[in-house]
């Protein structure tokens, strides 16, 4: 079968890996075990799977996917490195543009049928799932069904990220607090910008697909200047991670030139180049600050 994580499907809106093809025992195979979860009330945990390399998985995260879960709903978005050690039944949920309420639909309804039959059903987000990741709204979701999910905590990619590009999001002289902001509102809205603070560092998630447009945001709205340096880092863990750096007034233009490779997120601030190995550069950033303040 195909791996549903590089190949999701149209239709229906999610994807079945059978639990045979991870040399696992099903609970067909073993009466025993199915007696014990009749007798069993359901359990869910929220997890986060972190940026995509099964290394920054948190020992809690993996435990749960390998020895813990009956069932498995998974993002998209959650890499196949991490979906190869899941060692149950796996559905992964088609969130592609037009398809996202439906998929996350179908999502609920699979996890509510699992813990209605007792089963340990865990929900597997990209990053962190309570990071512009619904983590709350599903949350409430369960509760209100009556089953208080376990969290466990994922590295964000919104932090994670940078730092895997060599860009801290706080520096001593150069940053010393960072902001996190999703490009896209509810319904595909376009969200208020921050205003441009010379000692910060700022991170969108979801703002790619519309660059151009966030940009004159920030210079027209928040006030940004056109030479101050931002990143893009694409796929952040994985073995093809690429970063682009740029300045707000050039980033567009080279990413038109680069192209794109989602997913990514977008930094913007002077920490971009705190640890630039070209002293020029350095010297640089501690003169365009110190003009600043």
């Amino acid at each position: 079968m195909v791996n549903p994580y590089d190949s999701p499907p149209a239709s229906p809106r999610y994807s079945y890996v059978e639990p045979h093809q991870r040399q696992t025992q099903t609970l067909e195979q073993a009466p025993s075990q199915r007696d014990d979860i009749s007798r069993r009330i359901g359990e869910i945990k929220l997890i986060g799977a972190g940026p995509g390399d099964p290394d920054l998985l948190t020992m809690a995260a993996y435990k749960a996917i390998t020895t813990w879960a009956d069932i498995v709903l998974a993002d998209k978005l959650v890499s196949k490195e991490i979906l190869t050690l899941v060692s149950c039944p796996l559905f992964i949920a088609n969130k592609d543009k037009g398809c996202q309420a439906s998929g996350q639909q179908e999502l609920f309804e699979r996890a509510t049928q699992a813990l209605r039959q007792g089963l340990r059903v865990v929900r597997l987000k990209q990053g962190d799932p309570f990071i512009f990741g619904r983590g709350g709204e599903e949350f409430l979701f369960f509760r209100q069904l009556g089953f208080e999910p376990t969290i466990v905590p994922g590295l964000s990619s919104s932090i994670s990220g940078p730092l895997l590009a060599n860009i801290p999001l706080t520096h001593r002289g150069t940053a010393s607090q960072f902001l996190v902001c999703t490009g896209t509102g509810s319904n595909d809205s376009i969200p208020e910008m921050p205003t441009y603070v010379a000692h910060r560092t700022t991170v969108f998630l979801m703002a790619l697909h519309r660059l151009e447009a966030l940009v004159q945001d920030l210079v027209e709205l928040g006030g940004y200047p056109e030479h101050l340096p931002v990143a893009i880092v694409e796929r952040a863990s994985a073995k093809d991670q690429r970063c682009i750096k740029a300045t707000v007034g050039t980033i567009v233009q080279t990413v038109k030139e680069t192209g794109y490779r989602p997913p990514g997120i977008f930094i913007v601030g002077w920490a971009c180049e705190a640890l630039a190995q070209d002293s020029n550069q350095i010297q640089g950033l501690t003169d365009s600050l110190a003009s600043e303040i």
